[in-house]
Formats: structure tokens, C-alpha cells, sequence
């Protein structure tokens, strides 16, 4: 039976797992898979794209919702056109006193650029998103439709860490990781193509 429901995730992990006292928690082992799934797979059906004004008061910005990593931030001028912003470790951010068009941002529970802008610019922001966590009524994600086994192997990992399984908590944890870095590698050769091929040889006389 292939895996595209939420009610069917939960029976294969029930059928795989082969025990039936963990019928109550099989929705946490799934939550606690998803937590791992958000942390560190990025496909194209994560991808999200939002635009917002800046405050001329302020120097930070809310976070779209969901949102996990940025892609891509620019700003509009209306002089010079679109200007992409320079991303900066929180702790490596020189905050400038005096007002005027941002260059550098930094991300923690919010985004915080380099100086108050000086103006209402527009900035885009090309992010990864968590996409809808499976419940009851939300029975389905792009996650579960097109990569079902990341979701069984990662429930199975915690199905067997609660099981006092060593043995078979490390071989789903082994599987899930494979899958997700995997599946990270061929979204990446979708996006940009594969990576050029050097042919080695003697040269011709």
C-alpha cells in the first residue's frame, strides 16, 4: 500500500514497528520526525517568496511565517534598481549609527539589517519554508507525497528510540539521513544542473 496520507504514515509505522502498545504515541514519533525533516531537508516544494516594506524607524523586520533559511534578499531602490543585501553572522554585524539604504542583514528570531533605512524600500525575500505539519486535518504535504520514506524512516528512528532499540533506532537514523542528503543533492543538480565534467587526456599534436 504506497504511503499518502497521514492516516496511512501512521499505519505503516504501526505495521513496520510490529507493536501495537504504541498505537498513542505514534503521533509524536511523526512530530518529532517532521522537527528533523524542517531542520534539514531544502526541496523546491520549500521554497516560498514574500516582499515587505522596511520601517524608516526601525532597523529590524519580522520573519514570514515558517520560514527556516533565506535564499535570496534584495532591496528596491527607485534610483539604482534592485540591490541584493550581503547576509552577516549575528555577531559579525556592524550596526551604523546614521539612517540610510541597508547593505548587510543578519538573522535570529528576526531580520536585522546594518542602519535604519532611510526609506520605505521593498524588499524580496527568496526563503525556505516548513511546509504544513501533518495532523487529522492536514493529511497531506509535497514531503509526504513525494519522499514518503523520509517521513517512515524518520517516525520509525523515534519509534525505536522509545522501543529501547539501539540497533534499529541507528540503522531508521542511517536511513533517514541517506534519504534527506540524497534527496538535498538532487534538488541541487535540479536548480543549478550537474557540475561540469573535466576530461582528462593528452593533448592533440
Amino acid at each position: 500500500m504506497p504511503i499518502t496520507t497521514y492516516a496511512e504514515l501512521k499505519s505503516k509505522i504501526q505495521t513496520w514497528g510490529k507493536r501495537t502498545d504504541s498505537v498513542s504515541l505514534i503521533d509524536d514519533f511523526i512530530d518529532l520526525a517532521e522537527a528533523d525533516i524542517w531542520a534539514s531537508l531544502r526541496i523546491r516544494e520549500m521554497e516560498a517568496r514574500a516582499t515587505a516594506t522596511v520601517s524608516t524607524s526601525s532597523r529590524f523586520l519580522e520573519l514570514p511565517d515558517n520560514y527556516l533559511e533565506m535564499r535570496r534578499f534584495k532591496i528596491d531602490h527607485a534610483s539604482i534598481g534592485d540591490t541584493e543585501l550581503t547576509f552577516r553572522a549575528p555577531t559579525s554585524l556592524i550596526v551604523i549609527d546614521s539612517a540610510g539604504m541597508p547593505c548587510f542583514y543578519t538573522v535570529t528570531t528576526q531580520i536585522e539589517f546594518d542602519r535604519v533605512p532611510d526609506d520605505d524600500y521593498t524588499v524580496e525575500m527568496e526563503y525556505y519554508r516548513k511546509l504544513t505539519a501533518l495532523s487529522g486535518s492536514a493529511t497531506s504535504n509535497a514531503v509526504l507525497t513525494n519522499y514518503p520514506m523520509i517521513y517512515l524512516s524518520g517516525a520509525l528512528r523515534y519509534f525505536y528510540l522509545w522501543a529501547e532499540d539501539e540497533t534499529n533506532g541507528l540503522k531508521y537514523k542511517k536511513i533517514f539521513y541517506g534519504l534527506i542528503a540524497e534527496t538535498n543533492l538532487k534538488n541541487k543538480r535540479g536548480q543549478y544542473g550537474p557540475a561540469p565534467t573535466i576530461i582528462m587526456g593528452y593533448p592533440i599534436a
